[in-house]
Parts: C-alpha cells; sequence; structure tokens
C-alpha cells in the first residue's frame, strides 16, 4: 500500500527535528503516530511519500542508537520543500 503524508503533527510548535514528529495526516484523511508508521514501513505493509512543487520524496525510518526511539523522515533529494517539516501542522 501507498500513502501520501499532507501535514504532522509535532511536540513542539517549531520543531528542529523529525524525530519530533508524533502523528501524520495522511491524504485520506486518516491520522497515524509516528509508532504506527514506523511499524508499518519496517514490515513492509506500507511505502509513505510527500509531494511539493513537482518533487516526491519517499519516507523511510530511522533507529538511533540507545536511547532514542526511532522515527521517519523523507529520503533525501534535491530539494527541502518536500521534507517532513516543510508540511503543513495539524
Amino acid at each position: 500500500m501507498v500513502k501520501e503524508i499532507l501535514a504532522v503533527r509535532t511536540k513542539d510548535n517549531v520543531p528542529l527535528d523529525e524525530d519530533e514528529i508524533v502523528a501524520i495526516k495522511l491524504n485520506d484523511g486518516s491520522v497515524e503516530t509516528k509508532s504506527e508508521a514506523v511499524f508499518s514501513i519496517d514490515n513492509g505493509e506500507t511505502r509513505y511519500f510527500t509531494t511539493s512543487n513537482n518533487s516526491i520524496a519517499l519516507v523511510s525510518t530511522v533507529h538511533p542508537d540507545l536511547p532514542e526511539k526511532p522515527y521517519i523522515r523523507t529520503d533525501p533529494n534535491e530539494t527541502t520543500s518536500d521534507n517532513l517539516l516543510s508540511l503543513p501542522r495539524f
């Protein structure tokens, strides 16, 4: 399954990094937690992406060393306009 992310919810009003994302809003209006998205990506159930100005960025998981928990981020490409933290908040 492939899903487009349209907006993100973060811990803080001005997040500094993708690990502060706590939930995502999808193009069908549904909301998933960060943990749900990480699980779905890691198990090959879902591929997520963002778009901006004719650019598409795939989303992947990051599993940092302890004590941090896994999080999601966009794969690097030629623009930052499609990065998760560039999306609207909800």
